[in-house]
């Protein structure tokens, strides 16, 4: 049964008034006179069958009121864009239903052009909307890249919160152009998705009221993304290589990049690390100095690891953690066979934890591999390997944890110490006394 509605005295006497224009004539929300009068009757009328859901009924006074007074309410297109998409729904007639899309359209422009500026709801959330919507009902799938610049708008405002669901719509539409034609929209997923990750992190940092939302999209959008396939390693090193370059003294973007080479299992790229360096330099720590120093040990770069490593250890405030760094760089210095740098190292990092054994059997290691002392009597260059051995015990008495391997090298080392014989032909040595071994190991030991 229509409802009738009773309207007060004042509008009747309105309607006698001549020369009336409607509102979309004179900008006004309901024009003048007995203009004023219809538009409100078929408000209020529009209203009421639309909250009964009769919405064949609430149609026929909604479109004189979209037509006549367009800018009466914002309320107008809210409610509007729904009974349009209800016709749309319940429609079989294909072309009835690309007219009413169009209408639909029309209806968010319109709504644009008479509530772009609100301060809610502004033009880049009504957009937003507006290619949810085409989404939704455009059947044609090669039609829908027409929403992406709606949805590009929407999420790049500043004005506003875009929604998870905007949000949503664009990643899933990224991710259909994609697979319609991968060589035409790979790079624009790429950014997209890039795009879309800084956006949820920021709204998901914020601990916004809708955060569980944001995380489901999230959640999803990477699954999307990594399930494309787009995700190997050499693509992204070929898009991000230059913008790693362009974005070196930015860190929310590097970040981005480096985030995304993470999910997609390319931290080892050159380009991670390239990002992972600059990042380095805007926000140095002690951590991001270690991971450059462990880049640049498996290239065989160890100038440069040691250098990075050297950085850790200054940044780094607790002793406990200074250690492994320090220790690391005794170790490189091993590698490149630079003894005496490589003892000096190893005494630092024994300093930082006086607990720890692994400094002395490195030192051990060291006289053992280049003692590089009394190069011209080869019985006392083997006093090297009693120094060694000292370190070893050392290294017993202070860690249990590692006194199997020190016996183990302890063993090892006195097959190669002078025996009783040579030390029988050497004057300099004698059993129990005190031998200085020279050189760079400049330690006192004890003929055996």
């Amino acid at each position: 049964m229509k409802i009738r509605i009773l309207f007060v005295g004042f509008f009747f006497a309105l309607a006698f008034v001549a020369n009336a224009k409607k509102g979309v004539d004179e900008g006004t929300r309901f024009g003048s006179r007995e203009d004023s009068v219809r538009c409100l009757e078929n408000t209020t009328l529009y209203q009421s069958y639309y909250q009964i859901h009769d919405y064949k009924t609430a149609l026929e006074h909604w479109k004189i009121v979209y037509e006549e007074c367009p800018a009466s309410s914002r309320e107008l297109y809210k409610v509007g864009a729904i009974l349009i998409a209800w016709q749309i729904q319940n429609e079989v007639d294909k072309e009835k239903r690309k007219d009413y899309l169009r209408s639909l359209m029309q209806c968010y422009d319109q709504r644009i052009q008479y509530f772009g500026d609100d301060s809610r709801y502004p033009e880049p959330w009504i957009q937003g909307h507006k290619a949810i919507d085409y989404i939704t009902y455009e059947e044609n799938d090669s039609l829908q890249v027409k929403a992406l610049p709606w949805l590009q708008m929407a999420i790049e405002s500043s004005q506003f919160d875009a929604g998870a669901d905007v949000v949503d719509a664009y990643i899933q539409l990224l991710n259909r152009l994609y697979h319609s034609d991968k060589d035409k929209y790979r790079t624009l997923y790429i950014d997209g998705y890039i795009k879309v990750n800084k956006y949820l992190d920021a709204r998901i940092a914020s601990a916004c009221k809708y955060m569980d939302n944001y995380i489901a999209v999230k959640k999803n959008a990477e699954k999307l993304f990594m399930e494309s396939g787009i995700a190997d390693c050499k693509t992204l090193e070929d898009v991000y290589a230059s913008q790693v370059e362009q974005h070196k003294n930015s860190a929310d973007d590097l970040d981005n990049i480096m985030r995304l080479l993470g999910i997609s299992n390319c931290k080892e790229s050159d380009v991670y690390f390239l990002a992972f360096q600059y990042k380095h330099r805007l926000h140095p720590t002690p951590q991001s100095a270690a991971y450059c120093a462990q880049y640049f040990l498996k290239k065989d770069d160890f100038a440069k690891a040691i250098s990075y490593y050297e950085e850790a250890v200054n940044w780094e405030q607790r002793d406990s953690v200074k250690y492994y760094y320090q220790y690391a760089i005794a170790d490189t210095y091993r590698q490149l066979k630079e003894y005496p740098k490589a003892k000096s190292a190893a005494i630092k990092a024994a300093s930082y934890n006086i607990h720890k054994g692994n400094p002395y059997i490195l030192i051990a290691n060291l006289y053992a591999e280049g003692g590089g002392v009394f190069k011209n009597d080869k019985i006392l260059a083997k006093t090297a390997f009693w120094a060694a051995i000292d370190k070893l015990e050392k290294a017993k008495s202070i860690d249990p944890s590692c006194s199997e391997k020190a016996q183990q090298d302890i063993e090892k080392y006195s097959k190669f110490a002078p025996s009783k014989k040579e030390i029988k032909l050497k004057s300099e040595l004698q059993i129990g006394k005190p031998f200085f071994v020279e050189g760079w190991i400049g330690e006192s030991t004890i003929c055996r």
